[in-house]
């Protein structure tokens, strides 16, 4: 049998490219900066913070789910439905929050900033007939991405992130939220990420496979170095749109709009960045788009035969150029409650796959998710989060104030279920024979 070859570094890096460009999109834009005017002189609190849930934990997801062998390795312990379920409901997350956003970012961002007249409607039109040309081919999406519009996306961002960090903007002012880290590490929640990470792996690893590392261990390397690629490419692109929000802290409200900000940083920088950045941030959103556009195609594909991968990501591009025009902050006032519902669930299956070899049984993970997607709808969900009894349970569960009272919900699944699931076993053994 034929020793398996170590990945090419070509292969990584035009996948390394594109796996940041899926990552990278409109909230990654408009967060950071906001997040840094909220830290003000606390900027490496929120550094820390952004950092942990907007770009370890995506990337550690990926690879949890790589090593893993797919998202479906970990929900079928929960029940047969679980994957098609959670996929459905984050596939109408891209549509109607996640796509819908990188559109408006980047017409509002990256074009008016620079023409303020261009009409808007037109805009998004042509923004979707773009994203449905570059997601038609299933098969040549992340080689597209990775190979011709990403390595440019980059070196733009990396140059002005740098000039940033050079020039500071100003002096950061005191903080105008008591917990900087926090505030940063839920204000990443925002930007989707990790349910990214759920959405794209399929896409992902078709793709690391499509280059011939079909050997689990072939994979897995690749994988875990694309993965440190859009590290280090986020965590430098974000730092500095934090630090350089933390800097103008002093110059503008708390209360300005997110893309109102960054197009005033980038004014500070220098007039001469304005129309590469506006370049930058049309990529940033389509190549995200792009992405996210071929996975829900993907999944409505093979969930319902009858409809074409073509005909999905038609559809995808219809509905999501119809929420577009919300705008960004229209759109961002609706995604808080979504993202409260999605991200425990998804961070508990994370949780479930990293404890997958030591788990006693299949009653830890229908225990466990829930009761943290219970915890999750009582916390988030319109109407009901706002009944008393629910605010008061919530409310009382330790570490809910910091944003993870998921976690007990979580151990107490963990442990009832397997126990429950235990004493199950025997009895339905019994009955059988």
């Amino acid at each position: 049998m034929a020793t398996p070859c170590k990945p090419r570094i070509r292969d990584i890096a035009i996948l390394g490219f594109a796996f940041f460009a899926t990552y990278f999109g409109a909230g990654n834009l408009i967060f950071p900066p906001l997040l840094g005017l909220n830290s003000g002189s606390s900027f490496l609190s929120g550094l820390v913070g952004l950092t942990l849930s907007g770009v370890f934990l995506p990337i550690f997801t990926l690879v949890i789910i790589g090593l893993n062998g797919n998202v479906h390795a970990i929900t079928d312990h929960v029940g047969k439905y679980t994957y098609n379920i959670l996929l459905a409901a984050l596939m109408l997350v891209c549509t109607f929050v996640s796509i819908p956003r990188t559109c408006a970012t980047a017409i509002q961002l990256g074009i008016q900033g620079n023409m303020p007249s261009a009409p808007f409607i037109p805009l998004v039109i042509l923004y979707f007939l773009i994203s449905f040309f570059f997601s038609f081919d299933k098969n040549r999406v992340m080689d597209r991405m990775g190979k011709y519009l990403t390595p440019l996306l980059a070196l733009i961002l990396v140059i002005i992130s740098v000039l940033g960090i050079i020039h500071p903007l100003g002096t950061p002012g005191a903080p105008s939220v008591p917990q900087p880290f926090v505030n940063a590490f839920l204000g990443g929640y925002n930007t989707g990420d990790v349910l990214v990470s759920f959405i794209m792996a399929s896409v992902f690893l078709t793709a690391i496979a499509s280059k011939g590392y079909t050997d689990v261990k072939q994979r897995n390397h690749c994988l875990i170095a694309c993965g440190l690629i859009a590290f280090i490419l986020l965590f430098i692109i974000y730092g500095a749109l934090l630090y350089m929000g933390a800097c103008v802290s002093q110059d503008y409200p708390q209360t300005i709009g997110r893309a109102e900000l960054l197009v005033a940083i980038i004014h500070r920088v220098g007039s001469a960045v304005m129309i590469p950045m506006g370049i930058a941030v049309v990529l940033a959103c389509l190549t995200t788009a792009i992405g996210q556009i071929a996975a829900v195609a993907e999944f409505t594909s093979q969930v319902c035969s009858r409809v074409s991968y073509g005909k999905a990501a038609a559809v995808c591009c219809f509905f999501s150029a119809l929420t577009a025009l919300l705008g960004v902050d229209g759109i961002v006032t609706y995604i808080g409650w979504i993202f409260g519902v999605c991200y425990p669930p998804c961070l508990a299956l994370l949780v479930l796959g990293i404890l997958s070899r030591i788990l006693p049984n299949d009653g830890a993970y229908k225990g466990a998710v829930g009761l943290v997607t219970l915890y999750a709808l009582l916390e988030s969900l319109p109407g009901l989060s706002g009944l008393a009894w629910a605010k008061a349970l919530v409310s009382i569960t330790p570490l809910s104030a910091y944003g993870f009272g998921w976690i007990v919900p979580f151990l107490i699944g963990l442990v009832a279920g397997s126990l429950l699931w235990s004493f199950r076993r025997p009895a339905v053994a019994t009955a059988e024979v």
